[in-house]
């Protein structure tokens, strides 16, 4: 078996064409289709329907996805290890606390004078593949929002949890969305999480909060806020967005909190740690952020 089937796998099942993963992959179609062949052969089982177009995973090819990415992370990550002496702390996080409120938060314990060396990696697409890659050490730390399903897991005596703080999460659009809310009774376009988001379970609240539920028409869904955002503020639908992330759009009437009477969702913020991670630095930050 060979690492590079697996990088074929992933490639033919984002792109669903031979030709274009081959692109994708820098070699020629029958190399491609003949490794798709072996690492079929080696696991005994078919992992596309090639008799649609573009092809469709498999049962099989849907169960392999995650942990294909897992292998290729982790091939990647061990080849990267013997090229750098200094080791970063490294946070997997979500996408949108990444870019919104990482930075900030960061920069408290980050100076000129004493610079820390972080990594962040946002590529995990499920909260299994987050605690993967704590209890892997391909992490040091997970930067989470506290939910149900991460409960089972941050709740067992070998996993730390830190509360960073809360956030509002509520409904937002352009004025002239607002006003189409308000003055008419037709159509609302819906802008949401896919349902692989963590935040799309986090929205279901303001979800069913909404005054006229019937009026929703989901039009458009992505997996990051960093996709909706742009969307929301180009007039193409209403969204539940964090406040982080549009906070700077309300301040400047590019977009405005719709139903203000509603009640508002209160997002913890948690960091996450596993006692099996003996890094030194890493535990020397831990306690730096316990302190206080």
């Amino acid at each position: 078996m060979d690492i590079t089937w697996y990088q074929d796998f992933l490639a033919l099942a984002e792109t669903g064409k031979f030709t274009a993963a081959a692109s994708l992959r820098q070699c020629s179609q029958s190399t491609l289709s003949r490794r798709i062949q072996l690492l079929e052969n080696h696991l005994a089982t078919q992992l596309f329907d090639r008799r649609v177009t573009p092809i469709r995973l498999t049962p099989s090819g849907k169960a392999l996805t995650p942990t294909a990415s897992e292998l290729v992370r982790l091939s990647q990550e061990c080849e990267q290890s013997v090229r750098v002496l200094d080791h970063p702390l490294t946070f997997a996080s979500l996408h949108t606390l990444a870019c919104n409120f990482f930075p900030q938060w960061i920069s408290q314990y980050s100076t000129l004078d004493e610079p820390l060396f972080t990594r962040i990696d946002t590529g995990h697409k499920s909260t299994e593949n987050y605690y993967m890659s704590l209890v892997s050490g391909r992490s040091d730390f997970i930067l989470f929002y506290r939910d149900i399903e991460s409960e089972r897991y941050f709740q067992r005596d070998d996993f730390e949890v830190l509360s960073l703080g809360t956030e509002e999460l509520y409904w937002v659009g352009t004025p002239e969305m607002a006003k189409l809310c308000q003055q008419s009774h037709g159509t609302i376009p819906w802008l949401t999480y896919a349902r692989s988001a963590q935040l799309h379970e986090l929205s279901r609240p303001q979800v069913a909060r909404h005054p006229e539920p019937n009026r929703l028409k989901r039009t458009f869904e992505a997996t990051v806020s960093e996709a909706l955002k742009p969307m929301v503020s180009l007039g193409m639908g209403i969204a539940c967005m964090p406040h982080n992330m549009i906070a700077p759009l309300v301040e400047e009437g590019r977009l405005v909190r719709l139903y203000p009477d509603m009640p508002s969702n209160h997002l913890e913020i948690i960091l996450v740690r596993w006692l099996g991670n003996h890094d030194a630095t890493a535990d020397t930050f831990w306690k730096r952020l316990s302190s206080n």
